[in-house]
C-alpha cells in the first residue's frame, strides 16, 4: 500500500538532497552495493597489511641468512672440541669405577660390623632382660606360697560371706520395687490434682464469658442505633458520586471543546501561513515589475491586477487573524474553567472517599459486633448446664477416674511388700567386713592354678641368659678381626673423592659442549628453513599484490559512482514520468517535475545532488521555493511515484493507497483539482482510503466510515 501519512507527505522531497538520495538509494536497494563496496575496502587494507607484515619478514629473513657461513665455521671448531674432551672423560670413568668397586668392598664388610656391634647390644640387654624376668619369677613364687598356707582360714570366710551377700540381693530388689511403687503414686496424685485445677479453671473460664456477655447485652441497643446512623451516612455518599461524576462530564465536554479549538487554531494559523506567502510572491513580482499569469483563468496579470489580488490575500489575512485573536481568548476562558473544575472534582472526591472509608470500616465492625452478642445469646443455656455440670464433678470428685483406681492398686501392693529399711541396712553392714575373704578367695584360686606355671618359668628363663652370654662372646671375635681390616677405609674414601670430583668436571665440559655443537646445528637448521620460507612469502606476496589490485577496481565499482550512479539514473525517469502524470491531473498540466542529479560548483567542478525541480506558468524553481498547497499536489505526486517503483521493484501489486489528511492547504480550485485526481486514479487502485475532517471533501466520496466523539465514546456508522 501506499500510506501518506498526516504531517509527513513531504517527507521525502523536504529532506536536503543528499538525504534525498539516500532515501532513493534505500527504495532502489542499492545498499547491498554499499556493503560490497566496504567490504572490498576492507580486503583492499587487508592486502595491504599483509603484503607490508611479508616484506618485513623477508627482510628479517635475510638478515639472519647472512650469518650462515660463520655459523658453519663455529660448527666445525665445536665438533673438534667436543671429541678430545670426550676422550679424556672415558679415562677418568673407568679409574673412577675401579675406585668404586674397592670402595663397596670395604662398604660390605664396615656394614657387617655395624651389624655385630648392634647385635652385641641387643644380646646385652636381652641378658638384663631375661635377668630382670627371673627375678619376678622368683617372687611371685614367694607370695603364691604364703597364700596357699592360708587356705582354711579363708575359705571358711568366703562360704560365710556368700550366705551373706544372697540376703542382701533379696532385700536390695524388695528396696528397689518399693522405690518405683512410691514414684508411680506421686505422679498420679500429681494427674489427680491436674485434674481438678483444669475443671475449676473450666468453671472460671464460663462464669467470666456469662458475666461478659451479660455485660455486652445491655450496650446492644446502643449498637444497632450507632448501626442505623452509620448506614445514613453511607446512603449520603452516593449523593455525593452522582454530584463527581455530573461534573466529570461537564469536565469531558468542556475538554472537548478545547481540543476543537485548538484544531480550528492550528487550521487558521496554517491558512495566514499560506496567505503570507501568497502575498510575498505577488510583492517580489510587483517589485520586479515581471507580469505572472492567474492560476484560475490563465490570463496576463497586471501591476494593478496583482495589487487587487494583494488586498483581497490582505483582507483575508486580517478576518483569519480576528478569527484567531477570538478562538483564542475563548481556549483561555475555557482552560481556565476546566482546571478550576478539576481541582473542584478532586477536593470532592479526596472528602468523598475518606467519609466513604470512615463509614464502611464502621458499619463493619458494629455488624461484627452485634452479630457476635446475638451469637452468644443462643448458647447462654449451654454454657450454664457446663456450669452445673463441673460444680457436681468436683463436689462429688467425678474427675481422673482411671487415675484414682491406679492409685488405690498402688497403695494395696505397697501394704504387701512389708520393707524394712533397718534390717537392708544391717545387712549391709555385715556384707562390707566379709568383703575381704572375697579377695582372698580369688587369690587363692589364682595361686593354686599359676605356681606351676611360674616355676616352669624360672627355669625357662635360667637357660636363656646362658645361651645369649655364649653368644656374646662369639661375636666379640668376630668384631675385632674386621675392626682391623677396615683401618684402610679413610684412604680410600679420599682417593674416591678426588677421583670423582675430576670426572664431574670433565662430564660439564662435554656435556657444555654437546650443547653449543647441538645450538649451533639448530641454527643452522633454521636458516634452512627460513630458505623455503623465503620462498613462500615472496610467492605470497605477488599474489597478495594482484587480489589487492582486483579488489581496488572493485571499490571503483561499487561506489556512488559507479554501479549506484547508473541504476539510479535509470530509475529518476521512470519516477519522474508516474509523477508528472499525476501532477498534470492535479494542475491542469500547469506543473511538471525534473529531477537533477548533478550540480556544477562555484569551483567548475561537478558535485553529485539530487535536486527536485518544478516548472509552472512563473517560471523554473527548485521544490523549497513552493508552500501550502502546491507543495501538497507535488509531494502528493512524487509520494505515489515512489510507491509504485518500490511496489514493481519488489514485484508485488500496489493495491490501496491512504491519504492522512494534508487537505487543508489546498484552495478551493485546488481542492477541485485534488478531487478530480483521486478519482481520476482510482481505476489506478483496488482501495483509496482518505481521512478527514473536511466536510466539503467528505461529499466527494460515494463510500464513507463516519467516526463520531458521544460523552460515551465513539460511534462508527457506515454508509
Amino acid at each position: 500500500s501506499a500510506y501518506l501519512r498526516q504531517g509527513h507527505a513531504d517527507e521525502f522531497t523536504r529532506q536536503a538532497p543528499a538525504k534525498r538520495k539516500e532515501v532513493l538509494g534505500n527504495i532502489l536497494g542499492l545498499s547491498v552495493y554499499d556493503q560490497l563496496e566496504d567490504r572490498a575496502k576492507e580486503l583492499v587494507k587487508q592486502y595491504e597489511v599483509d603484503t607490508a607484515q611479508l616484506e618485513n619478514a623477508i627482510a628479517e629473513i635475510n638478515a639472519e641468512l647472512a650469518q650462515k657461513p660463520d655459523i658453519e665455521t663455529e660448527l666445525e671448531q665445536a665438533q673438534k672440541t667436543l671429541a678430545d674432551v670426550a676422550a679424556t672423560a672415558q679415562e677418568k670413568e673407568t679409574s673412577l669405577n675401579d675406585l668404586r668397586q674397592k670402595k663397596e668392598a670395604m662398604e660390605t664388610r664396615k656394614t657387617q660390623l655395624d651389624e655385630l656391634e648392634a647385635r652385641l647390644i641387643t644380646s646385652s640387654r636381652n641378658v638384663q632382660r631375661w635377668e630382670e624376668q627371673e627375678q619376678q619369677h622368683q617372687a611371685r613364687i614367694k607370695q603364691y606360697e604364703v597364700i596357699i598356707g592360708r587356705k582354711a582360714d579363708i575359705e571358711a570366710g568366703y562360704t560365710e560371706y556368700t550366705g551373706v551377700k544372697k540376703t542382701v540381693d533379696e532385700l536390695e530388689r524388695n528396696f528397689r520395687q518399693f522405690v518405683s511403687l512410691e514414684r508411680q503414686k506421686e505422679q498420679i496424685e500429681r494427674k489427680i490434682e491436674q485434674a481438678k485445677n483444669e475443671l475449676l479453671k473450666e468453671h472460671a473460664v464460663i462464669e467470666s464469658r456469662i458475666r461478659e456477655h451479660d455485660r455486652k447485652t445491655q450496650n446492644l441497643p446502643e449498637l444497632k442505633n450507632q448501626l442505623s446512623q452509620a448506614q445514613a451516612r453511607l446512603l449520603k455518599t452516593e449523593e455525593a458520586e452522582a454530584d463527581i461524576r455530573q461534573k466529570e462530564q461537564s469536565a469531558q465536554d468542556m475538554q472537548s471543546r478545547i481540543s476543537t479549538l485548538t484544531a480550528e487554531n492550528t487550521r487558521l494559523e496554517k491558512e495566514i501561513g499560506e496567505v503570507v506567502e501568497k502575498l510575498d510572491l505577488i510583492a517580489k513580482h510587483i517589485e520586479s515589475h515581471t507580469e505572472a499569469k492567474c492560476p484560475l483563468c490563465e490570463r496576463e496579470l497586471t501591476k494593478e491586477g496583482l495589487e487587487l489580488i494583494a488586498t483581497k490575500y490582505n483582507k483575508e489575512k486580517q478576518q483569519k487573524t480576528d478569527a484567531l485573536s477570538q478562538n483564542r481568548q475563548e481556549q483561555t476562558r475555557q482552560k481556565t474553567e476546566y482546571d478550576a473544575l478539576i481541582q473542584e472534582k478532586a477536593k470532592m472526591e479526596v472528602t468523598l472517599n475518606h467519609e466513604k472509608a470512615n463509614v464502611q470500616s464502621q458499619t463493619g465492625a458494629l455488624t461484627k459486633e452485634i452479630s457476635s452478642i446475638e451469637e452468644e445469646s443462643s448458647r447462654l443455656a449451654e454454657l450454664k448446664n457446663d456450669l452445673t455440670n463441673i460444680e457436681e464433678q468436683l463436689a462429688k470428685s467425678e474427675f481422673a477416674a482411671s487415675e484414682q483406681s491406679a492409685l488405690a492398686t498402688i497403695e494395696t501392693d505397697l501394704g504387701n511388700l512389708k520393707y524394712d529399711a533397718e534390717t537392708h541396712e544391717q545387712a549391709r553392714q555385715q556384707l562390707k567386713q566379709l568383703e575381704p575373704y572375697e579377695r582372698d578367695k580369688t587369690k587363692l584360686d589364682e595361686a593354686e592354678k599359676l605356681i606351676t606355671q611360674e616355676r616352669d618359668a624360672l627355669k625357662r628363663a635360667g637357660e636363656e641368659i646362658q645361651s645369649l652370654r655364649d653368644s656374646i662372646k662369639t661375636d666379640n671375635e668376630k668384631k675385632e678381626a674386621l675392626a682391623a681390616e677396615l683401618t684402610r677405609l679413610p684412604e680410600l674414601r679420599e682417593a674416591l673423592a678426588a677421583a670423582e670430583a675430576d670426572y664431574r668436571e670433565i662430564s660439564s665440559q662435554r656435556s657444555r659442549m654437546q650443547e653449543t655443537v647441538g645450538s649451533i646445528r639448530a641454527r643452522l637448521e633454521r636458516l634452512s628453513q627460513l630458505e623455503v620460507k623465503k620462498k613462500e612469502k615472496q610467492t605470497q606476496i605477488s599474489q597478495a599484490s594482484k587480489e589487492e589490485g582486483i579488489y581496488r577496481e572493485l571499490v571503483k565499482a561499487f561506489g556512488k559512482t559507479g554501479i549506484q550512479a547508473l541504476i539510479i539514473e535509470t530509475a529518476l525517469p521512470e519516477i519522474e514520468e508516474e509523477a508528472n502524470r499525476l501532477l498534470n491531473r492535479l494542475t491542469d498540466g500547469r506543473m511538471t517535475v525534473r529531477f537533477e542529479t548533478q550540480r556544477e560548483t562555484k569551483k567548475g567542478t561537478v558535485q553529485e545532488t539530487l535536486d527536485i525541480v518544478i516548472a509552472d506558468e512563473l517560471g523554473t524553481r527548485n521544490y523549497e521555493m513552493y508552500s501550502g498547497g502546491e507543495a501538497f499536489r507535488i509531494n502528493f505526486a512524487v509520494r505515489i511515484a515512489l510507491s509504485r517503483l518500490l511496489a514493481r521493484r519488489a514485484g508485488a501489486p500496489l493495491p490501496t493507497l491512504i491519504i492522512d489528511e494534508g487537505f487543508g492547504t489546498q484552495d478551493t480550485t485546488g481542492m477541485e483539482k485534488l478531487k478530480e485526481s483521486i478519482n481520476s486514479i482510482q481505476g489506478d487502485f483496488e482501495k483509496i482510503l482518505v481521512i478527514t475532517h473536511m466536510d466539503e471533501l467528505k461529499d466527494a466520496f460515494p463510500n464513507r466510515i463516519d467516526v463520531t466523539k458521544t460523552g460515551d465514546g465513539s460511534t462508527i456508522t457506515v454508509n
